[in-house]
């Protein structure tokens, strides 16, 4: 069992080596793949591609750890994790992404979190002394944040009103 996977939760399905699916595979739960799919693969828990295994179609799941080959896209849910050796080829969309090296991606990459209501993403600004242009010398100058340390609305940078 994969030390990534939930305290209580179980393999529920196992593809094997030598094993050939075609079609649309849906799993309810956890699956590991060590053989090939030939079409897309659903699981509603964690997807686990063992080096052998190859999904040629898409791969949702709520979260994944590709090991073999993905010819399609992979979106997870919460956590992706390719492995060495693994290649994909295809957009990839996770909350979090871990690739580790000798990784083969041919594709594009979203990593979307979703934000509270009311919330901001930070701003970086340039130095106007430089010009507005930037360099490899030159740093970020402030990064503003909407209401930290009191509830009046204020924007402020390390506590003082900007």
């Amino acid at each position: 069992m994969s030390d990534k996977m939930k305290e209580g939760e179980r393999l529920n399905t196992i593809i094997g080596q030598g094993t050939v699916l075609k079609g649309e595979c849906s799993v309810n739960g956890t699956v590991r793949i060590d053989g090939i799919i030939d079409g897309s693969l659903k699981a509603t828990g964690v997807a686990i591609m063992g080096k052998s295994g190859q999904v040629k179609g898409d791969l949702l799941a709520d979260s994944a750890i590709v090991g073999g080959v993905v010819e399609g896209s992979v979106m997870a849910e919460g956590r992706l994790e390719l492995q060495s050796g693994a290649r994909v080829e295809g957009h990839v969309k996770a909350k979090k992404l871990v690739v580790e090296e000798g990784v083969f991606f041919q594709g594009s990459c979203n990593m979307e979190e979703k934000r509270a209501k009311g919330k901001t993403a930070p701003r970086f600004e340039i130095d106007e002394k430089a010009g507005g242009e930037a360099n490899k010398d030159q740093v970020v100058k402030k990064i503003e944040e909407a209401g930290k340390g009191d509830d009046s609305g204020e924007i402020t940078f390390r506590g003082e009103p900007i």
